[in-house]
């Protein structure tokens, strides 16, 4: 009697960890879920964003319209780019600058 008592218990104890095994696995695969949603939103909103300043450069500078890929990085390695990214900074402190008066 003591012996399928014990057996008994036993069974319900690997019935337990079962049931907490494939419990843990759910909150697994959950996070994964979560993960990749997040992933995916960043790179969305990322892409959103190139497109938008890719749209905003190429206003200002139209030439660019007509260049390959290659043409118009090759063409963009030739900027002074420490300049440009100084005077840049400028613009938008001045431009935020203004936007908080």
């Amino acid at each position: 009697m003591v012996e399928n008592k014990n057996l008994n218990e036993l069974r319900d104890e690997l019935e337990q960890a079962k049931q907490e095994k494939l419990q843990a696995e759910h909150q697994l695969q959950r996070k994964k879920n979560q993960l990749s949603y997040r992933e995916s939103y960043s790179r969305k909103e990322r892409s959103h964003r190139l497109i938008v300043c890719g749209a905003i450069f190429e206003k200002y500078f139209p030439v660019i319209k007509d260049l390959s890929e290659k043409e118009l990085s090759e063409a963009l390695s030739m900027v002074d780019v420490a300049r440009f990214t100084k005077e840049l900074g400028v613009a938008i402190d001045q431009v935020r600058k203004e936007v908080m008066d």
